[in-house]
């Protein structure tokens, strides 16, 4: 249970976004992250060549830092198999539910840690704005690799004007002189060709030791996201967790008395297609903080709807990933909501039609926007591109 009073507004404006101080999201999920941001972010391990399977040494590493840290909650991003698990969780029970895995996770987790390997690319490494560390074996092999992944993230920084960020060093399965020899050796190495890289030794796992896991767990919600959505995904989780789990209350701002239908914690958007468009929805008076194009409403049998008006099917499946993430939460503010299993359907309105060729049985509703003249006026109408079946859903 938490330990903070219960707070509604409070609550809503940590996970829907709203005119409190703790500062808005950037709108495009995939580009131009900045690297500092006001919202803590997990670390990105990247896993290189490593010794016989590289999940041992995942493991290993995220047990040893649980033994120093408290609980640590592992997320393997690898498409659809993407799952997570807590090292060190003290006998917690944790849920099957991905979502439910995540808000349980959120309330105790002292560290988090997204897990890539080395065919990530480098540009998404730079973008994500989160601390990098690389995972490698100390052969001549695995250094080589390790050497062309440092070179690979140094260009894609470079290409993208911005400052290359410091990588923290693995090194597994070799006694721990051979680990700082090699770290030595890579230090040298971007010091001969001037890259200006922080490099440093951050963990060492000579062998395979027993570790303390509550098992995996799928979050089938992540297998659409690139590196950056997923990152920012799981940040979402941890900041909420901060306000839903503080160890005091945290008191929301004063808010004076306005004739406005929405709370200041659910901030209704700047203008709606579902009206015009859908108009046997219901518009939701709150929207996605980090999709704020997104427009989100509910059918008679409780489903919720995104609609995104354009072909940015990526910033739809980011305002999914998160409704996913805080559905108990959204079914509390909207109670017509079914609100177990998830009924999430997603929708694109899109003002050519020829733009859906590609998207067909993507699971999304495809819909194109026309003109229609009737007498001296001109009538907008959504025609229906495809179906529940056709689109995969």
């Amino acid at each position: 249970m938490s330990r903070a009073a219960d707070d509604y507004e409070g609550l809503t404006t940590a996970f829907l976004g709203g005119s409190s101080s703790g500062g808005a999201s950037s709108s495009n999920p995939s580009r131009g992250r900045p690297a500092s941001r006001a919202q803590e972010m997990p670390g990105v391990l990247v896993v290189a060549n490593v010794p016989t399977l590289a999940g041992i040494w995942i493991a290993q590493y995220a047990d040893q830092l649980a033994r120093s840290v408290g609980a640590v909650a592992l997320v393997r991003l690898d498409g659809a198999a993407s799952r997570a698990e807590i090292y060190r969780a003290q006998g917690r029970a944790m849920p099957l539910d991905g979502s439910a895995w995540l808000e349980r996770a959120s309330a105790f987790a002292r560290a988090w840690i997204v897990c890539v390997d080395s065919r990530c690319s480098s540009a998404e490494l730079v973008q994500c704005g989160c601390a990098l560390t690389l995972m490698s074996g100390t052969d001549e092999t695995a250094i080589a690799a390790a050497r062309r992944l440092i070179e690979s993230i140094v260009q894609a920084a470079s290409t993208l004007g911005v400052a290359t960020p410091p990588i923290g060093l693995v090194f597994v399965g070799s006694p721990h002189e051979a680990a700082q020899s090699a770290t030595d050796a890579l230090i040298a190495w971007a010091s001969e060709r001037s890259y200006g890289l922080q490099l440093a030794l951050t963990a060492h796992a000579p062998r395979v030791d027993r570790v303390e896991s509550t098992g995996a767990v799928p979050l089938g919600m992540l297998s659409a996201l690139d590196l950056s959505a997923a990152t920012e995904f799981v940040a979402m989780a941890m900041s909420g967790s901060q306000s839903r789990f503080a160890s005091a209350p945290v008191a929301p701002a004063p808010v004076a008395p306005a004739p406005a239908p929405a709370p200041a914690a659910l901030p209704q958007p700047s203008s709606s297609i579902v009206p015009e468009f859908f108009a046997h929805f219901v518009a939701l008076p709150f929207n996605c903080p980090d999709a704020p194009l997104v427009h989100l409403a509910r059918d008679d049998a409780g489903a919720l709807h995104l609609i995104q008006s354009g072909n940015a099917a990526n910033t739809l499946r980011v305002a999914s990933a998160w409704a996913r993430a805080n559905w108990a939460l959204i079914v509390a503010a909207c109670p017509r909501l079914r609100a177990n299993p998830p009924h999430i359907i997603e929708h694109l309105l899109l003002d050519d039609a020829r733009d859906g060729a590609l998207l067909h049985r993507t699971g999304v509703l495809l819909h194109a926007r026309i003109e229609v003249t009737v007498g001296s006026s001109i009538v907008r109408q959504r025609i229906d591109l495809n179906d529940s079946t056709s689109a995969g859903l």
